[in-house]
């Protein structure tokens, strides 16, 4: 048997240049021998003159179709098994059933999303390696209603019950359960499990990462099918305790990330059904890799001592800091402040705020004000950014602030400006900060137009890589925008204002009083005052970009914030290149990922949106 992670050669057929190479980069990446071809025809004379392990093939090619390239692998019966994917839209869902009912091993659907086909070529090619393709009888995974399961959940905990129910529908089991790893405590944690209520007062059960079959999984690093797990010695009956359940077979399986790096353990349990059978154990590994990005999707960084599901329901946006860059409509406000008081900004030069001495105004925003300052004490300049007056009077505020800037202040990043104080100075809430002096990219583009591909790109890069290490501590920024991107005197960028004035919670952001978020830049979910996730700031890092290369943003054309909105909600996503001509395809592709109005259509995760940025700045970047 191949080792897992061993190279395999693999075939790629697609009409579309930018969709070939975005796929031939991840798959190299991955270690893995890659060939590609334009259509169905050039792929089965491929086919006779070269070996491959599996074919990646569009549904529909110029010159025959992905059907064709089907058969003719299965015409091959002197051969070893060749896997095969077949690529369709999302909104071709006969093309999936079509290719699944004529023996195709997995399906995408395109906007391909970098993570997914990581994950399920990887599923493949393990059951590939041990045999297990070609012994599958016709009891086969209804694949899209699963993934439609698993895509469609909503919430932390939502996520969870969804993985739960794939698992226990795809194997027709009686109850499952999924579990995260803490690799901070070593431990692994759950909310969730069939048979807990939402009424449990403690629903979190932990335990330490190495005991119980889960522990075993995670140890071992593999499939685990126990006939019946009390006669088994590493059986740990507190998931019994928990939810009443009698377990009898139990199969234990490890959900690993995109690295793949083991990030949590799904257990399929059966009291009255039986033992799980081989056929049982092709279908969780085939299942393994959507749970797990469903998993990884669901969690962040989670303090141990809170109610998990409590951390991962994120909360509508903020209020700009800065000022929005579209006038708002009459009846909308963007300050969530009193405004009986009225303070220029340029009556603290030459004052000291805290131990600071402020030297210049650097801007001003509807919620205060940004300041040069001078820290004597370390001879450093800082920035200063000061809230409107008694803002540390409104407790709401008070406590978001501390809490975001104690929460940046552990980010340490150096793609994050770094937090070098807080505190309030007459009733304003003022954060001391470095002071990037080459000030923000929005300013770049004030001053110079729109930025060249290289720096441009650069930018978003080093942005990115902020909000990656942002994301992974479970923050989530919100306003992204060119104002909120920072250049150091050496010309990184850094990601700046992590939500730090929250804005009370809205259901309705059309029937507030509050702008929430920057509207150039927001996601169509955060347009609609729904609850947001990670994926938004995706979207905004795409959106600043589009800024950054055109120099405008993506819905400019109306100085109406409602109507701004609404492009964001229902326009399709703009090309680039229909304003900047000779930018290379995959930049709008790019964007198109990012921006895709649908949150399941875009990058994942920043990862995946960092993996394209390279692979862009490699081809663009001049040799030397």
């Amino acid at each position: 048997m191949p080792a897992v992670g061993e190279q395999r050669s693999i075939l790629i057929v697609d009409p579309n240049a930018a969709v070939r190479r975005m796929l031939e980069v991840h798959l190299v990446g991955r270690g893995h021998a890659v060939a590609t071809c334009r259509t169905a025809n050039e792929a089965i004379d491929m086919l006779g003159s070269g070996r491959f392990d599996l074919i990646i093939t569009e549904a529909e090619t110029p010159e025959g179709s992905g059907f064709d390239v089907l058969r003719e692998v299965q015409q091959r019966p002197n051969e070893h098994h060749i896997a095969t994917i077949i690529i369709s839209g999302r909104d071709q869902p006969e093309q999936i059933v079509k290719a699944l009912e004529r023996g195709t091993d997995d399906y995408l659907t395109k906007p391909i999303s970098p993570a997914m086909l990581v994950a399920r070529v990887s599923a493949i090619l393990d059951l590939q390696s041990q045999g297990l393709l070609d012994s599958r009888g016709p009891d086969v995974l209804d694949l899209p209603k699963l993934d439609r399961t698993l895509r469609e959940a909503t919430g932390g905990a939502g996520k969870l019950h969804a993985i739960c129910d794939a698992l226990r529908d795809g194997l027709n089991a009686e109850r499952a359960s999924v579990y995260r790893f803490d690799e901070t405590t070593n431990e692994l944690l759950t909310v969730v499990a069939h048979g807990m209520t939402s009424g449990d007062s403690n629903p979190l059960i932990r335990m330490p990462a190495g005991e119980g079959l889960a522990g075993a999984c995670m140890r071992l690093g593999h499939l685990i099918n126990i006939p019946d797990a009390h006669e088994d010695t590493r059986f740990n009956p507190r998931f019994d305790e928990a939810t009443g359940f009698r377990t009898r077979s139990l199969l234990s399986i490890p959900l690993r990330n995109e690295e793949g790096v083991i990030i949590g353990v799904a257990q399929i349990l059966n009291h009255r059904h039986g033992p799980f059978t081989a056929a049982s154990e092709v279908k969780a590994l085939q299942l393994a890799p959507r749970c797990a990005l469903t998993l990884a999707e669901a969690f962040f960084e989670v303090d141990r001592e809170l109610n998990l599901a409590a951390t991962i329901i994120a909360q509508p946006g903020t209020a700009t800091f800065l000022p929005t860059l579209l006038p708002s409509s009459a009846g909308m406000s963007t300050s969530i402040l009193p405004k009986d008081r009225s303070i220029r900004a340029e009556a603290f030069v030459g004052t000291e705020i805290g131990r600071y001495c402020v030297t210049a105004v650097l801007g001003t925003g509807s919620q205060g004000f940004v300041l040069d300052g001078l820290d004597e004490l370390l001879d450093r300049s800082v920035a200063i950014k000061l809230l409107g007056p008694d803002s540390a009077r409104i407790p709401l505020l008070r406590r978001q602030f501390m809490q975001e800037a104690r929460t940046m202040a552990k980010l340490s990043h150096p793609n994050t400006v770094a937090i070098h104080d807080v505190g309030d100075h007459d009733g304003a809430l003022y954060l001391v900060m470095e002071h990037c002096t080459g000030g923000t990219s929005y300013a770049l583009l004030k001053n110079s137009g729109p930025v060249d591909l290289l720096t441009a790109t650069r930018i978003l890069r080093d942005a990115c890589c902020g909000l990656k290490a942002a994301h992974q501590r479970g923050m989530i920024h919100r306003d992204i925008k060119p104002d909120n991107i920072l250049i150091d005197d050496t010309g990184i960028a850094k990601l700046s204002d992590f939500g730090l004035v929250l804005a009370p919670n809205t259901t309705d952001i059309a029937g507030t009083d509050h702008i929430i978020g920057t509207p150039h830049y927001m996601s169509p979910e955060q347009c609609c005052g729904k609850l947001v996730d990670h994926r938004s700031d995706l979207y905004a890092m795409g959106a600043s970009w589009f800024h950054l290369l055109t120099g405008q943003p993506p819905f400019h054309g109306s100085s109406d914030v409602r109507e701004v909105l609404r492009h964001h909600r229902e326009s399709p996503i703009p090309d680039p290149r229909d304003i900047i001509p000779d930018l290379p395809e995959d930049v709008a592709s790019i964007i198109s990922t990012a921006m895709a109005k649908d949150p399941t259509d875009r990058y994942q995760n920043a990862s995946e949106m960092l993996r394209d940025l390279d692979t862009l700045l490699t081809s663009i970047s001049p040799t030397t």
